[in-house]
């Protein structure tokens, strides 16, 4: 039988029976122990897919297990902050200097529309968003942060398929070991890219064969464009807009939905269950939704969709296929609304 040990003999106890560990010091040594073995798999797996083996004796070795990743996983801003707090990131300082990247990189930015259809504030807006324009530290190691996050069950069979993408950027010689840092989200570069978005959508645009996600610049740039080309987006139409919604608000809406038809939003929108009840705008009209200013909505009949606010503030937004884009990138939708606000405050225009 185990010896137990009693609060008033616990020091003659502890010295016969040396030092006990606590609970929380077994969980970590069974962790070390458990994570040992998974990089021990995932090197197995690596070399399967053609990963050498220079590329995992300098990257394996270094990896290790950070908890408080998990815990960043699990309390993300996009989800659990107030659409209030959330949005207070579209900030006069971020749209001032939207604004100046605008002005000074105008003519590559025209460039990159052309190519991709993409309008460029949408471009500037993302990249404002993500990296605070190629300035926000990312210090977190990227390797790190993939395998503990593939070593979590919550997410695993994601994590894996961007850890092994990760080890690729680095065994082709895309980004050094060095480059490769990142937030705890696990994504790359100015434009927050994951690494099996790297792979997929990143462009070298200048052509100076290497892709340079690390620079506000041309790859940058059209990386992001090309990233919301390949989510379906429509250069004819904007984002959406912030709405009035009618006296009494949400509540006087009808609940009844209706899906696609003829101008049904598509394909992109079809994936995000949470986005329901898509109507034409005229329909909106009718149910006494409008500009935030009163005005009418436009007459262009395009299908909508509404997003209400936090309870209470009777705040709304009408978003479009393009909205749906967006998400792509990241699927909230105070995100996807926070880039569409910063876009059409840097351009300092409404959209039609």
């Amino acid at each position: 039988m185990k010896p137990v040990c009693f609060a008033l003999v616990a020091a003659a106890c502890t010295a016969v029976l040396g030092a006990q560990p606590s609970f929380a010091q077994q969980e970590a040594v069974d962790d070390t122990a458990a994570f040992e073995s998974f990089l021990r798999d995932i090197r197995e797996q690596a070399a399967a897919r053609g990963i050498g083996a220079a590329t995992l004796d300098t990257v394996l070795p270094t990896i290790e297990l950070h908890r408080r990743v998990v815990e960043e996983d699990r309390s993300q801003a996009e989800f659990v902050q107030t659409y209030e707090r959330y949005l207070r990131r579209v900030s006069p300082r971020r749209i001032e200097q939207g604004r100046r990247l605008m002005a000074d990189r105008g003519g590559m930015l025209s460039e990159v529309a052309a190519a991709y259809g993409v309008q460029p504030r949408f471009i500037v807006a993302i990249i404002g968003l993500e990296s605070d324009y190629g300035t926000y530290p990312l210090r977190e190691p990227l390797f790190d942060v993939l395998a503990t996050l593939a070593f979590d069950e919550r997410r695993s069979e994601q994590f894996r398929t961007e850890l092994f993408a990760a080890l690729e950027i680095v065994d082709k010689g895309y980004a050094s070991v060095e480059q490769m840092k990142s937030s705890w989200a696990g994504a790359v570069g100015v434009p927050q890219f994951t690494p099996s978005n790297v792979l997929k959508l990143a462009v070298d645009h200048d052509r100076d064969g290497r892709i340079d996600l690390w620079t506000v610049g041309p790859d940058v740039i059209a990386s992001v464009a090309n990233y919301l080309r390949d989510a379906g987006w429509r250069a004819d139409q904007t984002w959406g807009r912030e709405v009035r919604l009618p006296a009494g608000g949400e509540e006087t809406l009808p609940s009844a939905e209706r899906e696609d038809g003829e101008l049904g939003p598509g394909a992109a929108c079809q994936r995000y269950q949470s986005l329901r009840g898509w109507r034409e705008l005229a329909d909106w009209q009718t149910l006494g939704v409008r500009r935030v200013d009163g005005r009418d909505l436009p007459a262009r009949n395009l299908p909508a969709a509404l997003i209400v606010g936090d309870t209470g503030d009777d705040r709304g937004y009408l978003v479009y296929r393009n909205f749906c884009s967006i998400m792509r990138y990241n699927p909230a939708f105070r995100y996807a609304l926070s880039v569409g606000l910063m876009a059409d405050a840097i351009a300092a225009e409404t959209p039609r």
